[in-house]
C-alpha cells in the first residue's frame, strides 16, 4: 500500500486501500468528499443495506399470492434502490459525524491522523 507521501497518494487518507475505484474513476477534487464519506470501504453501507434488503425481500414474498411468478415476488427494484440509495447516505452522514466529535482522538492515531 502506497503512503501518503508518495505523488500518487496525495490526497488521499493515509489508510486508504490503493487502486480503489474511488480514484481511479472520481477526479481529484471529489476524493475528500468519498474519502470522508468512506466511499473506499463498502463493508459500512453493506451492514446497513442487506437489512434493508433482507426485510424488502420478505415484505414482498409475504403480499405475493400463492402460485404467483417469480419476479411479483420480488421486491420493487425502486424500493432497492431507495434503500441502497439511503444505506449509502447514512453511513457516509455517520462517518462525517465521527470524524468531527473525535478530531481530537484522531489526531493522536497514526492510522487517522490524516483524516
Amino acid at each position: 500500500m502506497e503512503t501518503i507521501q508518495t505523488k500518487d497518494a496525495q490526497g488521499r487518507v493515509a489508510d486508504a486501500p490503493s487502486g480503489h475505484w474511488v480514484y481511479r474513476a472520481l477526479p481529484r477534487s471529489l476524493w475528500p468528499y468519498a474519502q470522508l464519506a468512506r466511499w473506499d470501504r463498502p463493508i459500512g453501507w453493506w451492514l446497513l443495506l442487506w437489512p434493508c434488503w433482507w426485510s424488502a425481500a420478505l415484505a414482498a414474498s409475504a403480499h405475493a399470492k400463492p402460485g404467483a411468478a417469480l419476479l411479483s415476488v420480488l421486491p420493487s427494484p425502486l424500493t432497492l434502490l431507495l434503500f441502497l440509495i439511503g444505506a449509502v447516505a447514512m453511513r457516509g452522514a455517520g462517518c462525517t459525524y465521527n470524524d468531527l466529535v473525535d478530531q481530537k482522538i484522531d489526531a493522536q492515531v497514526a492510522r487517522t491522523r490524516s483524516r
